[in-house]
């Protein structure tokens, strides 16, 4: 059956062993000792750098570089002060870990990793903590660190900085070359379809109305020269009449003359009758053929004046026609030219916009570049530590010899729990279920243990 104890007498098993317990806890902490005495030194460093970005009013001037939040700049920070190019740098500069060195770079610089730490220092700072065997290398390490990042950081803010400026030059230029192929297609449209602008359309209007007009006053002068040819032919000293009739009278009279001067002298009061009746039937006739003339020549000119006037009313509607063409093409012209018109403007504004931005950027770029060393001050240059980080002895100590106390206990107790002597009465009953007869008291030649009188066993009867 398994010996169960309780705490008091494990308690007091650890007392009547506690040369046991001394003599493992003294080798433990003696040892421990030994070995924390041998530990290297380490030293810590930390350089302290203050964020102070610059940030003009909005209104002013547009940043061309995105500022970031504290943990995205320490971020960058942490990735920017672990950069292999940088770790190198320091490492060669301050011929750091010369035995990882000698293996190769990439071996330093993962152990220059290893022992270095990025922390964010309240809301506008970060700290670079180094650590390492020697103080004054420890802060040298650190202070390099800062130097380095920050130089490479106003580095690659000024390459951010031109890039962005070298970016917009190009694709202002970029643009400024598809506004110029825009507005010639623009001007060649306009050549092309001149006649068809959609800014003639009004004067067109004016011309069709003037070209109205026009017909209107020739469809006038056509009527009143019909109207004349018309009177012409009403009146009734026509050619077929009255010059007819007056040439039958003339050609009587002279017949009457011819017959009396045949037959009477020529002095005779009848034949200087009939040749005055027959001079003014002469002059008669002549007025006539005058005014048959004249009407001739009239109706010709009023003929003439009637065709002229025909001609350019056809003419005037070829013309009006041609018009309405064009004013007819004018919607289609005009939506193609707003189209092209358009894009042209739309560029336009573009280029105007990329204008507007480059200034800005380059007055930003001017800022930034001034305003750029402050934006990370280092204001706390890491000094050697005058006393290691680590180890901490003292407090190592202490663990050592809780943990060499803990040993003791553990292998006193152990060595209690491999005992096998009977101690009390109950042991004896719980061990080996017999009675007990006696106890004798503990004796010190004895080493301290109890011993207990058992019944002698009877011999059992053959």
């Amino acid at each position: 059956m398994e010996r169960t104890y309780t705490i008091d007498e494990l308690l007091a098993a650890v007392r009547r062993r506690w040369k046991t317990l001394a003599l493992v806890a003294g080798g433990v902490l003696v040892l421990a000792a030994l070995v924390i005495a041998r530990l290297p030194n380490e030293y810590r460093a930390r350089a302290l750098v203050m964020v102070e970005p610059f940030t003009p009013h909005p209104d002013l001037v547009v940043p061309v570089v995105n500022s970031l939040n504290l943990e995205q700049k320490v971020k960058s920070v942490r990735e920017g002060v672990y950069a292999r190019s940088l770790m190198a740098t320091a490492i060669e500069e301050l011929k750091l870990y010369p035995k990882e060195r000698e293996k190769s770079l990439d071996e330093a610089v993962a152990a220059f990793r290893t022992d270095t730490e990025v922390h964010a220092e309240g809301d506008s700072a970060f700290s670079i903590t180094v650590r390492g065997r020697d103080p004054e290398t420890t802060a040298k390490a650190a202070n390099r660190l800062a130097e380095l990042y920050i130089e490479g950081n106003l580095q690659v803010r000024a390459g951010q900085v031109a890039r962005t400026r070298d970016i917009i030059t190009q694709k202002l230029a970029d643009l400024r070359g598809e506004l110029s192929k825009a507005e010639s297609k623009v001007a060649a449209f306009k050549q092309a379809n001149a006649s068809t602008l959609p800014e003639l359309t009004e004067a067109r209007y004016h011309q069709r109305d003037e070209f109205t007009k026009q017909m209107e006053q020739e469809e006038t002068f056509i009527k009143e020269a019909q109207r004349r040819i018309d009177l012409l032919g009403t009146q009734p000293f026509g050619k077929d009449t009255e010059v007819g009739r007056l040439e039958e009278a003339y050609d009587a009279l002279r017949a009457r003359l011819g017959a009396a001067q045949a037959t009477l002298l020529p002095n005779h009061p009848d034949v200087e009758a009939l040749k005055r009746e027959l001079d003014a039937a002469a002059g008669r006739l002549q007025a006539a053929r005058n005014r048959a003339a004249a009407n001739d020549l009239e109706l010709k000119r009023m003929t003439a004046a009637i065709a002229r006037g025909h001609n350019r009313v056809a003419s005037l509607e070829k013309r009006q026609a041609d018009v309405d063409k064009l004013i007819a093409a004018a919607p289609l012209v005009a939506t193609q030219l707003s189209e092209l018109t358009r894009d042209a403007d739309m560029l336009r504004a573009k280029v105007a916009s990329l204008v507007s931005k480059k200034a800005e950027a380059e007055i930003t770029a001017d800022l930034e570049q001034k305003s750029g060393p402050s934006e990370f001050r280092v204001l706390e240059s890491a000094q050697p530590p005058a006393v290691p980080a680590s180890p901490n002895r003292s407090q190592a100590l202490l663990l050592a010899l809780l943990g060499a106390l803990a040993l003791g206990i553990a292998v006193t107790i152990g060595q209690e729990l491999s005992d096998r002597s009977l101690r009390s009465e109950t042991e004896v009953g719980s061990t080996l279920a017999l009675p007990v007869l006696a106890c004798v008291p503990e004796l010190s030649v004895m080493g301290g243990a109890a011993v207990a009188l058992l019944p002698m066993p009877q011999e059992t009867e053959a």
